[in-house]
């Protein structure tokens, strides 16, 4: 993902560029970011680079971020574009730039956060994540996240970076992530992610945190075998990149 930040201030440009450089790393995305301390060295930058996502700054010296974005509209109407600035006053100015969000300054991490994983909701090729149902709010959790789900009654445990406790029928929560490679059901009511496994020995799943699960007896060798052929796949691709 190719970010662009076009801010006058240094300070706030740097603080940004390493709040989404920790989240891409913590997310396992590639991510590159330049800064833009005017909107005219962006612009030209512009002309010869796709950006997937930009911050731009609305109050700059000498020059106005909303036209500055209107401007970028014209060679890039599919990019995400988000303000960050110190005020509310131009949020409704900001509405014929089709800005994906407003951020108010100083820079909220949790808001921003939000923000950043709705954005993987428009690139869900690169970076796929499950809606959890948790009461009346839905989080997203990547698939790089989920290390295993076990059932428990009419609802899921799912173990990503916190555990969460869903209401939905494993049935359910399984069928929607199945066409993943990472993800295996070893027993009844227990998914993994073969990334987080440590073995499959003895009849036993053991996980790389430490946890284990019974494996499924009749399916022991197939399942092993399954652990096997997915890190050597793993592998293959990782040379075919060198």
């Amino acid at each position: 993902m190719n970010i662009a930040i076009i801010d006058d201030d240094g300070s706030a440009c740097m603080e940004l560029k390493n709040v989404l450089k920790a989240w891409a790393c913590n997310n396992s995305l590639e991510m590159a970011c330049d800064i833009f301390f005017d909107g005219g060295s962006f612009l030209s930058e512009l002309a010869c680079k796709k950006y997937d996502v930009v911050f731009m700054d609305i109050y700059m010296e000498d020059e106005d971020g909303i036209q500055i974005a209107l401007e970028m509209r014209k060679t890039a109407p599919e990019c995400c574009l988000i303000f960050l600035t110190s005020s509310e006053e131009h949020m409704m100015q900001a509405f014929p730039c089709h800005a994906f969000d407003y951020l108010l300054k100083p820079l909220d991490e949790k808001r921003l956060a939000q923000t950043l994983f709705d954005l993987l909701r428009i690139y869900p090729e690169k970076q796929p994540y499950i809606d959890l149902p948790l009461g009346k709010q839905t989080i997203p959790v990547l698939y790089s996240h989920l290390q295993y789900i076990s059932a428990d009654s009419n609802y899921c445990i799912v173990q990503a970076q916190e555990p969460y406790r869903c209401r939905m029928p494993f049935h359910k929560l399984e069928a929607l992530i199945n066409d993943d490679e990472r993800f295996c059901t070893i027993n009844r009511g227990i998914l993994v992610n073969l990334d987080y496994v440590d073995s499959m020995e003895d009849y036993i799943c053991r996980m790389k945190s430490g946890v284990s699960f019974p494996i499924n007896t009749k399916k022991k060798s197939e399942l092993k075998q399954l652990l096997i052929t997915y890190r050597f796949n793993i592998r293959r691709k990782q040379l075919s990149r060198r």
